[in-house]
């Protein structure tokens, strides 16, 4: 039987779904699911990472380290390592280990850099890949052998850290049965970027504009109380926008709208930077796009400092 290794969880911003969730493939925890370390001259203090096994069956894992950056589709990869590269950097133990049912496992690693790093952003993930399962997951459409691979993201700063972002526009495309959200974004930091916020969508006629809207608590949780007059929330899209990068981030709005006028309310931040703006558009009669766009609002445009 073919062998298919899957990406279950990797950790961006706090853990980033890449497959199906871990909870359908292992009954694997890990925490955390991301590290942000400053990294200097001299040794930085030793990292844990806490993997535990809740299933009733023994699991076998061995451990690896990649560096990566994200691709024109906003998807993590894997990249050659070069002397500079975080992955080169890291040392860890142990290398392959078996979690016993119910048990746990630490991880212990640090950085130890072997050339004097630029300043900035260095990232890396430290993969943890199961090891020839007993019984193995099999896709039931592929019938292919699926094994489990789950990755906690590393990012080092070294000197002065700039997130210097713009949110350029924002764009609502719809048609009758789907609508996105799209948000340009521009890097000229250093260091990634990310949104931080939610969104809502109003009947234009309902809507009492940006300033008078307010957060939604526990938006995206079971419990989130949506206001009768909101038809959709939910939260904005998270996936960095590297250094030196400029990248467009869809975000799917899950409801089907009739054909009429929105507003599409946006409250949050661009690291830092606050968004607090609504966006016009119209979910059109028939297949014709009528989507109404609207450029980022000047202060959106300042640069942003965070160290």
């Amino acid at each position: 039987m073919l062998q298919k290794f899957r990406n279950i969880a990797l950790g961006l911003t706090g853990l980033l779904i890449l497959g199906m969730s871990p909870a359908k493939a292992l009954d694997i925890g890990v925490t955390p699911s991301r590290f942000e370390i400053e990294i200097n001259n001299k040794k930085t203090r030793s990292q844990s990472i806490r993997v535990l096994n809740m299933s009733s069956k023994p699991v076998e894992f061995r451990a690896f380290v990649r560096t990566w950056e994200m691709n024109e589709n906003n998807q993590l990869q894997d990249i050659p390592p070069t002397a500079e590269s975080l992955d080169q950097w890291i040392i860890f133990t142990p290398a392959q280990f078996t979690i016993p049912a119910r048990g746990a496992q630490t991880i212990r690693f640090a950085v130890r850099p072997r050339i004097q790093p630029k300043p900035g952003e260095h990232r890396a993930v430290l993969y943890l890949q199961e090891v020839s399962p007993e019984n193995p997951l099999i896709d039931p459409k592929t019938r292919m052998r699926v094994i489990s691979q789950f990755g906690v993201v590393i990012y080092g700063y070294v000197g002065d850290v700039k997130r210097t972002g713009v949110l350029n526009s924002v764009t609502v495309d719809t048609k009758p049965n789907t609508s996105s959200a799209v948000f340009d974004i521009s890097n000229q930091g250093n260091a990634y970027v990310r949104l931080n916020g939610q969104y809502a969508i109003w009947p234009a006629a309902e809507y009492p504009g940006a300033d008078a809207t307010k957060p939604i608590a526990n938006v995206g949780q079971p419990n989130a109380k949506i206001p009768e007059n909101i038809l959709n929330a939910g939260n904005l899209p998270t996936t960095p926008v590297l250094p030196d990068n400029r990248r467009q981030l869809r975000l799917s709005i899950p409801k089907t709208l009739p054909p009429g006028n929105y507003v599409l309310d946006i409250k949050g931040d661009l690291s830092g930077v606050a968004i607090n703006k609504g966006i016009p558009f119209t979910v059109p009669v028939g297949n014709t796009i009528e989507a109404q766009t609207k450029p980022a609002s000047p202060n959106l445009r300042n640069n942003l400092r965070r160290r």
